[in-house]
């Protein structure tokens, strides 16, 4: 979880409600979600790095679902939960609007977080642009994400992450062209819902998107700066 500013209310929600889910929480559980759906099993989850382990365990192997969660419909009715979690998992999925038409059915409220677009632009890494001239090439972003994700009032937009994001240094970002580290805020998109959210795939083309978003992010931070 990338924003730990938004961590205490999600554990008041939580702690609140009596019926929580956790999508996607096997590398990371929530432990204060009554439920979780993953592909990982209960018994194989990482026990070790749960995201609140001050609270204990709430949700149980009868509690567990293990099944792909692009795979509609989840085994639960409509707004059966009060709470549903679903952080850092979104970016990953081959489908996350087929993710976020289930989040909205199956609960009252809920909260959404990935890696902001400007991240996933980003490369972290020290003297990155004199790497790419020495052939060296750094990670941009994180290289094993499907998507973009951008927040517009109430709106997730998806937008394909595509191997051009490294053709060219007018698409990606340095630590030298920012002049520092990206904050958590810059870093995470975080999301609190109740009733609905929508979500949209948008296509575009890389050649003129990629670039145009970096100027905007660019604007962004420098107007942060001042």
């Amino acid at each position: 979880m990338i924003l730990r500013s938004n961590l205490s209310r999600v554990r008041a929600i939580a702690a609140s409600s009596a019926r929580v889910l956790d999508v996607g929480g096997w590398y990371q559980p929530f432990n204060l979600a009554t439920h979780v759906i993953d592909l990982g099993s209960f018994d194989s989850r990482h026990t070790g790095a749960a995201l609140d382990p001050e609270d204990p365990e709430r949700f149980s192997a009868q509690t567990w679902a293990v099944q792909d969660v692009c795979v509609a419909p989840w085994p639960y009715p409509d707004k059966y939960f009060d709470f549903v979690f679903c952080s850092n998992l979104l970016e990953d999925v081959r489908d996350p609007l087929a993710v976020c038409r289930e989040l909205v059915r199956v609960a009252k409220a809920g909260y959404v977080e990935t890696p902001s677009r400007l991240r996933e632009i980003y490369a972290k890494e020290r003297f990155a642009a004199l790497k790419f001239l020495v052939a060296r090439v750094p990670e941009v972003g994180f290289c094993h994400h499907r998507w973009f994700v951008e927040l517009e009032d109430n709106r997730l937009k998806f937008t394909a992450k595509t191997a051009a994001l490294t053709e060219r240094g007018d698409y990606y970002l340095t630590r030298s062209d920012v002049g520092r580290k990206l904050t958590a805020e810059e870093s995470g998109l975080g999301l609190f819902w109740t009733d609905e959210f929508s979500a949209e795939e948008v296509f575009a083309d890389p050649r003129t998107d990629y670039a145009a978003f970096r100027r905007r992010a660019i604007a962004q931070i420098q107007r942060r700066s001042l």
